[in-house]
């Protein structure tokens, strides 16, 4: 049985209006940002003696009536990420701040977030790419399935209020450029369309999560039932035969590994041959063995030419600093703080992209989300 809390119960003679709390103890502070924080507990809400309205206030005034939220959660904005949507909404029932509602009515969340002097731009501008396949997977979580454009254009509303912060549907189409690859990275990829390159893409996918396997008729119905690739009518239509299409898929699989293989390794020859004119590049690298630790050398190099790019006055100490961090989110992060001008994660995945280094920082194969593992 879940735990139910009402206030005038727990903390007697505790009155509070949007952006007006008594003062408390630190007990009481505790009490209350555990109780916004876990939602688990059941908050008993009390009807307010007459309707609270905003029409009075200016965009910063009103921001300001969720200061009690920040205080009680004891966030530091310069630090800290704003409070999410579902801490508003259980605030708002113990009577602290104004309701999502009443947000969306007069403006926008991340504006009441800027005012408060959280990042505004900490909301997307800021987030990777993974940021938004990791939040488009709990939306796929939530639905049940492929998140269609209406569950998107609610998420992005704040409609679901367990998702936390989501872009808005042309959010996601201007950093993926369609939905489709959108649906394709949180693994649900949408099949229409699809020409051999895409057939060929897919089936290497599958080889990867099951190298000892064969593409069957019945694998194709069980993929096809969870929208998680094609239908056995799509390969026949497009390959003739099943017998066809294992034979050029598993050969295809074959000539994108050895491929793979030999740019990584041609990858790691560039970035020894780089370091031999840079030597604080040459100094990031020494402790690593070739071999052994390519990926690593290749992630030092890749972040080495990144932080170089937009970091035009940093000190060799500065350079090999920021190449040897571990996390590439991490890298761009800092990236982003440390350069001069208005530096968004994008236009590093961008100049990454550019520069042929994309794949060192966040290695993924197309399809790597799509759970093709078989079940033995």
């Amino acid at each position: 049985m879940s735990e139910v809390f009402d206030i005038r119960q727990e903390v007697p003679g505790f009155e509070a209006a949007p952006g007006i709390i008594p003062e408390m103890s630190e007990e009481i502070r505790q009490t209350l940002a555990r109780v916004i924080l876990d939602e688990t507990v059941e908050i008993v809400t009390h009807n307010r003696r007459a309707q609270v309205r905003y029409d009075g206030l200016n965009e910063g005034a009103f921001a300001e009536l969720f200061r009690p939220l920040v205080d009680v959660l004891a966030l530091d904005p310069s630090v800290d990420k704003p409070p999410l949507r579902v801490s508003i909404d259980r605030a708002s029932k113990l009577g602290m701040v104004p309701s999502q509602k009443a947000i969306y009515e007069r403006t926008t969340l991340s504006k009441i977030q800027s005012n408060l002097g959280f990042r505004p731009k900490f909301r997307f501008q800021d987030w990777m790419k993974a940021d938004y396949v990791l939040a488009g997977k709990r939306l796929a979580h939530i639905v049940g399935g492929r998140p269609t454009r209406f569950d998107i254009q609610a998420a992005g509303k704040g409609e679901f209020s367990n998702l936390g912060d989501f872009p808005t549907v042309d959010e996601v189409k201007g950093r993926f450029g369609r939905l489709a690859i959108f649906h394709e990275l949180i693994g649900y990829p949408s099949c229409r369309g699809w020409v051999d390159d895409d057939y060929m893409d897919w089936s290497a996918a599958f080889y990867r999560q099951n190298p000892d396997a064969t593409i069957t008729a019945r694998n194709l119905d069980n993929v096809s039932a969870a929208g998680l690739g094609p239908s056995r009518q799509a390969i026949y239509s497009n390959y003739g035969s099943l017998s066809k299409f294992q034979d050029l898929s598993r050969q295809h699989y074959e000539t994108v590994t050895e491929s793979e293989s030999f740019d990584r390794e041609q990858r790691v020859m560039d970035a020894i041959e780089l370091s031999q004119h840079e030597p604080t590049l040459s100094d990031a690298i020494a402790e690593f063995d070739q071999p052994k630790d390519q990926s690593r050398i290749l992630q030092i190099s890749a972040q080495f030419r990144l932080a170089r790019h937009f970091i035009t006055d940093a000190t060799p100490s500065e350079l090999r600093d920021m190449s040897l961090i571990k996390s590439p989110d991490v890298f761009t992060r800092h990236c982003m703080n440390k350069a001069s001008g208005s530096l968004r994660a994008a236009d590093v995945e961008a100049v990454a992209l550019a520069f042929g280094v994309f794949d060192d920082l966040w290695p993924m194969y197309r399809f790597q989300e799509v759970r093709l593992r078989l079940v033995m």
